[in-house]
């Protein structure tokens, strides 16, 4: 199961770099590379208080543009590895626009949790919630901007 979520994450940032050949020819040129979108990873730590209650959410939002992007998510627990919860929600929120909260609707696939179709109706600097329910009673949720481009 760990080797499948690697496997996964390792995906997800690979599909969003370019080639070596088309990487240097775009540096050469001095811009970014047109129509290859690339995914945004998030990291966002939390904190429930007690011991043990206390790790990391990584989530991907792939392609991190307008449209439809597929979201994953990876929980790591205090000593750096994957961790198991019970429940996990993400939700997006644009105050500039006061569009939101957007739920993602991540389900777990088993070792992380991910969602095939969640759609970013616009631009913008968007706050990312995280709810972590640990156990039956502990739950915290957490947040951190992120831009979405066009």
């Amino acid at each position: 199961m760990a080797v499948g979520v690697v496997v996964l994450v390792l995906t997800t940032q690979l599909t969003g770099t370019l080639p070596g050949r088309a990487a240097d020819e775009a540096a050469r040129a001095g811009a970014a590379p047109a129509g290859i979108p690339t995914a945004s990873v998030t990291t966002i730590p939390f904190d429930v208080g007690g011991p043990g209650g206390h790790g990391k959410v990584q989530i991907t939002l792939d392609s991190g543009r307008v449209g439809v992007n597929s979201v994953q998510a990876v929980v790591y627990g205090p000593d750096g590895g994957l961790a198991s919860i019970p429940e996990l929600r993400i939700t997006l929120t644009l105050p500039a626009r006061r569009i939101g909260p957007l739920d993602t609707a991540v389900t777990d696939r088993g070792g992380y949790w991910a969602a095939n179709s969640f759609n970013l109706p616009m631009p913008g600097t968007w706050t990312m919630k995280a709810t972590v329910r640990v156990s039956d009673v502990d739950q915290v949720t957490v947040s951190k901007a992120v831009r979405v481009v066009r």
